[in-house]
């Protein structure tokens, strides 16, 4: 038996692979995400880090989740994330030759801190239904492509975004479909929520298995009408 979870490493024309068992599911993480500290309620807005291009918060995110088989804490995340661009210096953050304001990059990582673990904790929740051939996630793809969770179901290949009924996350889904991406050549299925159906864990709200069931049902209805 390897140690630290590690199933294989691979090395490849491509570059190094390393896939670990992580002995987790949707309860577990239910149970961790029970205990995190969440602050990032009613943060204020800075407009010029709100806007920013910044190296996404995403890659720091799976990557500790990745290293420590857990969810992050919100520090560990944001000290890890500001340790990845260098530091702070003077109150700011410099990415590409840009000073930001570190506290205002701290708010909006905050913010999306959330949305990550809901994400993560509902793929659980899919590949735990036994109802999809399967299920999958590229951080690859989701950042360049805007792809999420790739489901193989009823003998077709679908990405569903998901994204909860709020103001900032709409906007940020329709910046996503009508400006960055171009989905034209995938099946890809929006996956809205109403965020008073979520389940409260500790201070973050996660999806449900009524919200799996959903999902089957707008598949169902989407494939019929292809």
């Amino acid at each position: 038996m390897f140690l630290k979870n590690i199933v294989d490493i691979k090395i490849t024309d491509y570059g190094i692979s390393v896939t670990r068992d992580t002995l987790l599911s949707a309860e577990k993480i239910e149970e961790q995400v029970k205990i995190i500290e969440y602050n990032g309620q009613g943060k204020p807005q800075n407009f010029e880090s709100e806007k920013a291009k910044l190296p996404p918060f995403i890659q720091v995110f799976y990557y500790l989740f990745f290293r420590h088989l857990k969810i992050p804490s919100e520090k560990l995340f944001y000290d890890t994330y500001v340790e990845w661009l260098g530091g702070i210096i003077d109150g700011n953050i410099i990415v590409e030759n840009q000073k930001f304001n570190a506290e205002g990059i701290k708010y909006r990582l905050i913010r999306a801190y959330p949305s990550l673990i809901r994400d993560l904790h509902f793929l659980y929740l899919l590949q735990e239904s036994k109802r999809f051939e399967s299920v999958e996630y590229s951080l690859r793809l989701d950042y360049y492509n805007g792809l999420d969770i790739k489901l193989n179901y009823l003998g077709k290949e679908i990405y569903v975004s998901l994204f909860i009924d709020t103001t900032r996350s709409v906007y940020y889904k329709r910046v996503k479909t009508t400006k960055r991406h171009d989905y034209s050549a995938v099946i890809e299925i929006t996956f809205n929520v109403d965020f008073d159906s979520l389940t409260k864990f500790g201070n973050i709200y996660l999806l449900n298995n009524a919200h799996v069931d959903l999902l089957e049902e707008r598949l169902i209805y989407s494939i019929s009408n292809l």
